[in-house]
């Protein structure tokens, strides 16, 4: 079993794909808790709370109404939480366009790219690629 984190944040403007996702993480048993957001504002408001741990694996939806991942990401970065750069930050999307290849690899806090939608499977090997195992 992979180890179980502390926390996973869904970020994606649809609410199916985020419920889809969370009976993912759940399968995967991989995280003690999964806080989602269908909104960067509301993700940000929830990040910027001292009580609230920042969670160790955040997935981030690239094209969202109103605030974008990238936008997201700059507000991100001006979080006055030093935890926050611990955080695997993976973007999902539904095709792989090389401008946000481009785009993600000229930002330092992007850990991947992965394609919609996420399996048992994808989770695992997140999980398994950027953090330890402990068996």
């Amino acid at each position: 079993m992979p180890k179980q984190l502390e926390s996973i944040l869904l970020l994606d403007d649809n609410y199916s794909t985020n419920f889809i996702h969370k009976k993912f993480i759940a399968y995967a048993n991989c995280a003690k808790n999964v806080v989602d957001f269908q909104s960067g504002i509301d993700a940000l408001e929830y990040l910027k709370i001292p009580e609230n741990p920042i969670p160790e694996l955040i997935f981030i939806d690239i094209n969202m109404p109103i605030m974008s991942a990238w936008e997201f990401l700059e507000n991100y970065s001006e979080l006055e939480r030093e935890d926050k750069d611990n955080a695997v930050i993976i973007l999902l999307t539904t095709s792989l366009s090389p401008k946000d290849e481009e785009k993600a690899a000229n930002i330092g806090q992007i850990n991947g790219i992965w394609l919609k939608p996420l399996s048992e499977e994808k989770i695992n090997a997140i999980i398994q690629k950027y953090f330890e195992i402990n068996d």
